[in-house]
């Protein structure tokens, strides 16, 4: 019977005799046998790094008692080619690469031993020589020296008169001299590149086109059957690589891959994972769920090669050293974007539609310290500072621009013992005289004779208060705007916004910004002087842009008058109230039901009962643990509609 299915199955009939002839080896020639290609397995290498840290490097007495599987030579050589903590491990630096070249012009090829002492002391000397050999056998000078001068090692593409050479090495030397074929045809190319180039493009049995849904269906259940053994899956699949059925399988068929977006918190934690495995995104992926190597390579390289913000703010920092290699560079990139993310750098547009770094937010003590140090050595070498000198100084500050420094040195370091409140009458008067003696151009000046107050305090007093306070120019705080008047400040809006400021210089000097303001906002209310405007779809989508601009990561937006300045014609008062109840998104609209009725006063008092700091609303506080989508803003003009209604717990 056993004859008979060997018979049949004839694939089988090769195999037995071997196996047969096998069981009746002796035990110590079955050893060697099953030592003669087996690769070590990560408990393997765990034991033999135990054994060595706690014994140190007796190798007969670990495989004696450890791991009779292995012979002592292998373990030696694991050791010292692998698993020895002093040794460097991942691909040659650009610096070690130069370094290893210069042992071979001195020392020669094969002395890899005195080159890894001499030249290479954390690289092994069995893998400086996989490195050499790995490496196009025509060096980058000789390349110069060979009349096709535009050749390159790896950037290059792969011209038709290559192809034909592989083609042609092929024929001579067979698919496994892949050296060979590199040394005598291609020396300019590595055997790794020419054996990759063959077998994706030239391998006339490798299938290029697009995989039918009979070899998926055929690749996800070998994949079940035998894992991610490329090799062993491959052997199933016809025209199909290895290289090819990975690609597909994380690209499209794991089950239990995640295609959607990256939320903050797996986006943080991906690059924290990039600095802590060193750059290896195969452990990077094992910490993220759904999240495989080939989604994590892709993340990276999104965020280094495509994100204009990132490039701006970080751009000479990400470049490679020569003495980093690929990990090692990818794991300093993960340790920048991890500052990135918790710094919250942001880049904005300059006066002149540059873009420049910026980093919002308070200041420490430790940068408002080197601040005051880089300053001072610069006030050592001129005496007034100019815009391109605050620029040197804001290089010296990651994501501080010029503007910041200078407010920030201004405001804070650029006076001792800074007074601040009321200004008394002596001091006023003493303003009044620098301003007439020096102008307004010229403020540096005026601090000078001005003690205990910095420049913004002085610009501020002089144009809010003093500056009409002159009998030349003496404002009338009671008498109302003509027609004339009104008119000027619609086109003073029409043309500046909300720049009071502005439209008091270029339209009405005799008028203060205040006075003006308060007009604006109060006409704005009264139906007689100007009707509503339906808000327009134009108005809609600048308003969305201004919003997306100025709010933080939760949704808050700290100043309406910024976005107001934005969306011409409307007032913060119109955007606010535009967004709230019309625009924002996931914001629940229409009528209350009476749960949320009763859930609304609930909360309330809840919130009534809390110590609130003063000033604070309790509104935000009650649209979050209302949680129906409901603004504070809807919260506080429901509740009050029902505290007008009369309703008896709206107290």
């Amino acid at each position: 019977m056993f004859a008979a299915f060997i018979r049949k199955y004839t694939f089988i009939s090769a195999t037995v005799p071997i196996l047969t002839s096998f069981a009746f080896r002796p035990i110590a020639y079955r050893r060697f046998l099953s030592q003669k290609s087996s690769k070590w397995l990560p408990w393997e290498d765990t034991l033999l790094r135990n054994f060595v840290e706690h014994n140190g490097k007796k190798w007969n007495e670990f495989v004696q008692h450890c791991l009779p599987t292995r012979t002592a030579n292998q373990c030696q050589l694991r050791w010292t080619d692998v698993l020895d903590p002093s040794l460097k491990q991942g691909p040659f630096s650009k610096a070690e690469k130069d370094l290893l070249q210069q042992g071979i012009d001195a020392l020669g090829k094969g002395n890899w031993a005195a080159i890894s002492r001499e030249y290479l002391p954390y690289r092994s000397p069995r893998r400086i020589a996989n490195e050499w050999s790995s490496k196009s056998s025509l060096t980058e000078a000789a390349a110069e020296a060979t009349a096709d001068r535009t050749r390159t090692f790896t950037s290059r593409k792969w011209t038709a008169k290559e192809d034909e050479l592989v083609l042609k090495g092929i024929a001579d030397f067979g698919q496994s001299s892949w050296a060979k074929i590199a040394s005598e045809y291609l020396p300019w190319r590595t055997r790794v590149q020419i054996r990759n180039h063959y077998r994706s493009k030239l391998d006339p049995s490798i299938i290029k086109e697009k995989w039918t849904e009979h070899e998926l269906d055929l690749l996800l259940r070998r994949t079940i059957a035998f894992g991610q053994d490329w090799n062993k899956v491959a052997e199933g699949i016809r025209g199909r690589t290895p290289e090819q059925c990975s690609q597909v399988w994380l690209s499209e068929l794991d089950p239990g891959m995640n295609k959607g977006p990256w939320s903050e918190e797996e986006t943080r934690l991906f690059w924290e994972r990039v600095h802590q495995c060193g750059g290896n995104f195969v452990q990077v992926a094992e910490g993220l769920p759904g999240r495989n190597r080939l989604i994590c390579f892709r993340k990276f390289w999104s965020t280094v090669r495509h994100d204009k913000e990132f490039a701006l703010l970080y751009g000479d920092q990400i470049k490679k050293d020569k003495t980093e290699n690929g990990p090692a560079w990818r794991a300093r990139v993960g340790k920048i974007v991890c500052e990135w993310l918790v710094r919250g750098n942001t880049v904005r547009k300059t006066s002149n539609h540059s873009l420049e770094s910026h980093q919002p937010g308070s200041w420490s003590k430790e940068e408002l310290s080197k601040l005051e140090l880089v300053v001072a050595k610069q006030l050592e070498k001129k005496e007034v500072l100019d815009q391109s000198d605050w620029k040197k100084i804001s290089k010296q500050f990651t994501a501080r621009d010029a503007r910041q420094c200078k407010y920030q040195y201004e405001e804070h370091l650029s006076v001792k013992n800074l007074k601040k409140g009321a200004w008394t009458e002596e001091e006023d008067k003493l303003l009044a005289r620098l301003v007439a003696e020096h102008g307004t151009s010229d403020w540096d000046k005026i601090v000078k004779s001005l003690p205990n107050r910095n420049k913004r305090q002085c610009g501020y007093r002089w144009h809010r208060v003093l500056q009409f306070a002159q009998p030349q120019t003496q404002i009338p705080k009671n008498k109302r705007l003509s027609d004339a008047e009104k008119a000027l400040i619609r086109q003073g809006v029409e043309m500046f916004g909300h720049n009071w400021t502005a439209i008091r210089m270029t339209y009405l000097p005799d008028r203060t910004p205040e006075q003006i303001m308060q007009w604006w906002n109060t006409q704005r209310n009264n139906h007689q002087d100007v009707k509503r405007r339906v808000w327009t779809e134009d108005e809609d989508k600048t308003l969305k842009f201004a919003v997306a601009k100025y709010e933080d990561e939760y949704g808050y937006i700290a100043s309406w008058a910024d976005v107001a300045k934005m969306v011409q014609g409307r007032s913060s008062k119109q955007c606010r109230t535009r967004w709230l109840y019309s625009l924002q998104p996931n914001a629940t609209k229409g009528a209350w039901t009476y749960d949320e009725e009763m859930q609304l006063l609930e909360v309330v008092q809840k919130s009534k009962m809390k110590k609130l700091k003063a000033g604070e609303s309790i509104w935000p506080l009650v649209a979050k643990e209302l949680n129906t989508g409901r603004s504070d803003w809807a919260c506080r003009s429901k509740y009050d509609y029902m505290q007008r209604k009369g309703h008896r717990f709206a107290f």
